[in-house]
């Protein structure tokens, strides 16, 4: 079983380093004071440093030379990990406990917040919603097809907020706040196409419904847009089931059902009833 080795700044600006199978259980058990006796009374937590090992024998080696630094020397190997785009990270209960590098959030399956755009709306009379094509030279699932627009939560940004920009930013969709449904939040957690760590995500859905051809303008990450009729799409969340898209000209794309990278079965049960709503 893998194990982490970690650091954390108490609230006192106290450094306390462990080891964990659980990373995301372990903030919390910190947080609610059921965690390391030093640490108790010392909350909240926040994460400064990280590492992921195969297993919990390295975790706790590499913890206890850690243990044997002093505090300078931990201060430089917090600092090896500063950087690159920042993500708030969370613990098991959902507090925040501070932010760090994108890459290493992902290499290491660390909890943090995400948002999915839900594009829905009747084409020549026909019901279903919008997906986004990914560029073909994208690291995480090239060329699949994911949810109309989707990206992380900036730290102090609000899921609604986040939403909005991702939306302009990845397929420039603009749209206001009135013009989104909010559609519950869900749990995912899912290994990376890249064959690289892991995430674990909560993802916020957004639904908004546009007939017609919605006025996109896919930036450079996105490859295409395709209209899916709403029968299929959940079609294939029941068994394998190809899909024949429609370009935003008009001409078909073929969606295999290898390619669909947004089959999230407990967000899909948890939208598709506001989507009726929102269709009838």
């Amino acid at each position: 079983m893998s194990g982490y080795t970690y650091i954390v700044r108490c609230a006192d600006g106290t450094l306390y380093c462990g080891w964990t199978n659980n990373l995301t259980a372990r903030l919390a058990a910190h947080n609610s004071g059921r965690g390391a006796k030093y640490t108790r009374g010392r909350g909240p937590v926040t994460l400064v440093y990280s590492e992921l090992f195969a297993t919990q024998r390295e975790a706790m080696q590499r913890e206890a030379a850690i243990k044997r630094l002093t505090r300078t020397q931990k201060r430089q190997l917090i600092d090896t990990q500063s950087g690159d785009e920042l993500l708030t990270v969370y613990d098991a209960d959902g507090r925040p406990c501070g932010e760090r590098p994108r890459t290493v959030v992902h290499a290491q399956g660390l909890f943090h917040h995400v948002c999915h755009l839900w594009t829905v709306g009747v084409l020549d009379g026909a019901a279903g919603l919008w997906l986004q094509q990914r560029q073909f030279d994208r690291p995480l699932y090239p060329g699949g097809f994911d949810l109309s627009s989707t990206g992380h939560i900036d730290p102090g940004e609000t899921p609604g907020a986040a939403m909005l920009r991702e939306a302009r930013e990845e397929i420039g969709l603009v749209l206001d706040a009135g013009s989104l449904l909010p559609g519950g939040s869900y749990r995912q957690q899912y290994t990376r196409g890249e064959g690289n760590g892991f995430d674990d995500e909560l993802a916020f859905a957004f639904l908004t419904r546009i007939d017609g051809v919605p006025p996109f303008h896919p930036g450079s990450e996105v490859a295409d847009m395709a209209f899916v009729p709403l029968a299929d799409f959940a079609a294939a969340h029941e068994a394998v089931h190809d899909l024949t898209g429609r370009r935003m000209d008009g001409s078909a794309l073929p969606v295999p059902h290898a390619g669909l990278c947004c089959l999230h079965q407990s967000e899909w049960e948890g939208v598709r009833e506001i989507i009726r709503q929102l269709l009838v």
